[in-house]
Parts: structure tokens; sequence; C-alpha cells
């Protein structure tokens, strides 16, 4: 994951003052306590420190000296053959050797010069120990004796881990439940030794308990709490496939995060859009702060209440159509798409006729807009033209040309909104899908 550039993040994020704001209101009343120490959200709201220190959320690039599949930052792109796994008896670059002693001195060494031991105050920082992004699992001598298969890495992992929780016991060190270290280890883990489990199993959907899925990530976490207090979640708060379409997953999420306290989950990450424009992001981002705390949190009448704060001439008109959205997700129970296309958005929730309505209801109201609310707006309705090219395509319009050309046009505007390259998670550059699209 690239770091976020603060500087780069433009207008449109609106930096909230409501939510907490009650909370603070009075000094004598005491501070909102969430059921969740750790509280991330990977998206262009969230990166701005503002928010972060109003809402007392986390970041990735800021609240972890080691995140994700980055063990290369620490072992180097071209790590010694003693730390490269061992897959069907050869050396394998895709994959690390947790059971090198080599990975052990430079992971140490790696600490010690950018973090330290953490012992000074406000000095210890959570480090992943990740596999790389593959199922691979090393069956060298060392391994196999530890316990590893060619499909569980977990016990090499947790032992490298257990090595590193005794050399810093300040520090918190996690790994991954997912590919090769789904299996929970056999012991009980240093108290500084935690796990991150994907909730990839968990359906996106409002009522997700009678789907296998659950009953796989809720045992999963069991297990798991068997060995180690520290269990994060890692959930998905975007259609990594179209960030510019409509995502209304706020119900959604809330019943996810009502089941991840019931568990006794520590701590989330959510992975949004991270510094990609999102439609839907500014407010999105600060309800999903407030309801970390909240989770009984009145979803309807706060997102009524941030875009009548934020969005003074169109707030209700926006407020009105995005919880619209909500409660088709909500009745219908559909499965909101995690990487899905414009049809499946359809078929889920997004109301073709309902859409352009209010995408022209809303160009014409913008027309009397001033200030941050029109360039708000303008990101806004420049995204909405990605979604009617998209539905358009959906349905063959090719026998309107002039719609198509306007659209077109507009979109190209993305060029002077900071923020707006992509359209999604990989390969998903706008001015690519223009030139793919103009010339269809």
């Amino acid at each position: 994951m690239k770091r976020v550039n603060v500087l780069n993040v433009s207008a449109y994020i609106c930096v909230c003052t409501i939510g907490l704001m009650s909370c603070h209101a009075q000094s004598n009343q005491k501070e909102p306590k969430s059921p969740f120490e750790f509280r991330g959200i990977y998206s262009p709201t969230n990166a701005l420190e503002s928010t972060r220190d109003f809402y007392g959320t986390h970041h990735v690039d800021y609240d972890w000296g080691l995140w994700g599949h980055n063990l290369h930052k620490a072992l180097g792109e071209n790590p010694d053959n003693s730390v490269l796994a061992t897959i069907d008896g050869k050396k394998d670059k895709e994959q690390y050797c947790f059971s090198s002693d080599l990975m052990y001195d430079k992971l140490v060494e790696y600490i010690i010069d950018n973090f330290g031991d953490g012992e000074q105050p406000g000095s210890s920082t959570r480090i992943s120990i990740m596999p790389r992004d593959n199922k691979k699992s090393c069956t060298c001598k060392k391994c196999i004796a530890a316990g590893n298969t060619k499909t569980n890495a977990t016990p090499a992992v947790t032992n490298m881990m257990r090595r590193l929780a005794e050399r810093f016991p300040k520090h918190q060190f996690f790994t991954s439940a997912y590919h090769s270290t789904r299996i929970a280890p056999k012991d009980t883990l240093p108290s500084n030794v935690g796990v991150i489990i994907s909730a990839i199993d968990l359906p996106m959907r409002v009522a997700f308990s009678e789907n296998q899925g659950y009953r796989t990530f809720v045992n999963m976490v069991k297990e798991w709490k068997e060995k180690t207090s520290l269990i994060y979640i890692w959930d998905y708060a975007r259609n990594f496939s179209d960030y510019l379409s409509p995502f209304p997953f706020l119900k959604v999420m809330q019943r996810r995060f009502q089941l991840y306290d019931r568990l006794g989950v520590k701590g989330i990450f959510l992975n949004g859009s991270g510094d990609d424009y999102a439609t839907f992001d500014d407010m999105q981002t600060c309800i999903l702060c407030k309801m970390m705390y909240d989770l009984a949190l009145d979803v309807d009448a706060e997102v009524r209440k941030y875009y009548q704060e934020n969005y003074p001439k169109t707030g209700k008109l926006i407020a009105d159509y995005y919880l619209k959205l909500e409660r088709k997700v909500d009745e219908s129970n559909h499965i909101i798409p995690l990487y899905g296309s414009i049809e499946e958005e359809v078929e889920s929730y997004l109301n073709v006729k309902n859409f352009e309505e209010f995408r022209n209801q809303l160009e014409n109201a913008a027309q009397d807009v001033t200030g941050i609310e029109k360039e708000k707006l303008n990101y806004m309705l420049t995204a909405f033209c990605f979604t009617q090219l998209q539905i358009m395509a959906m349905q063959n319009k090719e026998n309107d040309p002039q719609i198509k050309t306007e659209l077109i046009e507009r979109l190209k505007g993305h060029k002077e909104l900071k923020g707006m390259n992509n359209y999604g998670e990989t390969d998903a550059d706008i001015d690519a899908y223009l030139k793919k699209f103009e010339n269809n």
C-alpha cells in the first residue's frame, strides 16, 4: 500500500465537525469509549490528520510500523536464498522461509533502526509479519519440523513472531489469517502477538448468518481467539472495481460491527479506496467513525444530519437518494458486490431510472451552489458521468451520441480534480477507460 500524501487530497473532502462534538462540548464529560482499540479506515477522508484526531481513528500509513505484505522493506527486494521458501524441493522467490535465522536477524535490525525497542513512552508500534500474498508454504526441514505442511505456514510464521515478541515485548506483532495462515496455531501466543482475520468469507449483505461463509468466518475467529486475545478484522468498504458509482454499505457494515463486538474483536481495518476519490466517501467515512463508538447508531438520522450541515443547498436531495439506496440493500438482503460490474450493481441496488433522475436533479441544483459545496458537487457529478457511461454501455445506447460525447467530455475533467485518476483498484485508469470507450 502506498503512503497517502495528505497535501494531494483536495477540497471535496469535508473535515467533519459533527458526530462526536457533543462528547467534547463539556470538559467534565467522559471521552466516548469504543469497543475496538484499533479503528482503521483506508479512505481519503480518514487520511486527513484532523479527521483522525477528531474521531480517534487510525490509518495504516501512520499507525503501523510495518503494515500488510511488506516484509520486503526489511528483507530487501532480492533477499539471500536462506530467507526464501523451499517449495517442492526448490527455493522460491515468491515466498519466505519463516524458520530462517537470517530473516530473524534482519527483522531485528530493521525494527531497532526504524522503531527502537519500544521502551520509551509512545514509541511502541504494531508490526505485520505476513507471508507474501499467495498460498505457498515453505517445506524446508526446519519448517516441516515446526509443523508446516504444503498448505499451512502458520507454525513457522507464529514461531518467528514468538521470537520477535520475546525480543521486543513492547511492540505488537500481527500475522494474517489468510491463504496459508488461516489455521490457528496449536499453542497459545504471547500477549503481544495477534492476528488480522480477513472477513472475505462473510457475505456482504444485511442478513448474513444463514450462509456457510458466516459459519466459516465465525469458527475461524473463535479458533484464533483461543490462542490470542488480539483479534483484528480486515474488512472491505468499497466496490474495488468501481469507486465512482454509489456503494451503499453503511447498514451492512453496522451489522458486521455488531457481530465483531459479540465475538470479542479488538480492532477493525476497513480497506477502502486508499487515496483515490470515491463517491460519498466524505459522508460514509464520518458515519463509520461514529459507528465504531456507537454500534446502535441511527444511520438514517446521521446521514441526514451530515448532509444538512455540510451540503446546505443540496443536502436533502443527496440524503434522500442515498438513503433510498440503503433501504434497497436492507429490504432486498441482496449481496452488494466487492468486485462488481455495473450489471451487478443494478441487480443489487442501483435503479437506473432513479439514478438518472437524481443525477439530473443534482446537476440542476448545483447551478445555484457556490464555495466548497460547489467543489464537492463537481467531484460527485464528474464521478456520476462514469456511472452513466457504464449504464449506456450496459444498455448499448449507441443511438445517443450527443449525450455520450457530453459525458465523455465532462469525465475528462477528472484531470483537474486531485485524487480522481482511477475508477477502481487495479488497471483502472480513467483516461485509458475513456480512450477505450471512445474507440468502441
